[in-house]
C-alpha cells in the first residue's frame, strides 16, 4: 500500500528493510541459505516500491534489484564463499547478510524516491 507522500513511504521502507534485514541475519548461517533467499530480495524489491507507489512484477523487481544492487556483487561473492568456511564463515555470513541487505535498501529508497509519483 503507497504512503501519503515520500517522506512517509520513506518511514516505512526503512522499517521493510529493517525486517528483511534482520530475517536474512536470521537464516544466512545456513550453507546454501543465499540461494533461496534471492527470493526475499525480489519481495523486498516489491515492497520497497509498492511504499513508494510503484507496482512491480518480478520481472521488473529483478530488474531493479540487479542495477541497485550491482555495486555491492562483491559482498554477494564473499557471502557465497564463506558457505565453504564450517561454523565461523557460516557466523560470519549473518552479518555480511545484514549489512549488505541493508545497503541494497537504502539504494532502493534512493531509487524510489527518484521516481516515485508520491508528493513530497
Amino acid at each position: 500500500m503507497a504512503a501519503p507522500n515520500k517522506q512517509q513511504a520513506k518511514q516505512n521502507a526503512k522499517k521493510i528493510i529493517n525486517r528483511w534485514s534482520i530475517g536474512f541475519a536470521s537464516v544466512a548461517w545456513i550453507p546454501g541459505s543465499h540461494y533461496v533467499m534471492a527470493a526475499g530480495d525480489l519481495a523486498l524489491v516489491m515492497q520497497v516500491g509498492s511504499v513508494y507507489g510503484v507496482e512491480l512484477d518480478r520481472t521488473a523487481a529483478a530488474t531493479v534489484f540487479t542495477s541497485v544492487a550491482a555495486p555491492l556483487i562483491g559482498s554477494f561473492v564473499a557471502n557465497s564463499i564463506l558457505d565453504f568456511i564450517p561454523i565461523l564463515g557460516w557466523a560470519a555470513k549473518s552479518g555480511v547478510s545484514y549489512g549488505v541487505t541493508r545497503a541494497v535498501g537504502e539504494a532502493l529508497i534512493g531509487y524510489f524516491n527518484d521516481c516515485s509519483p508520491l508528493p513530497e
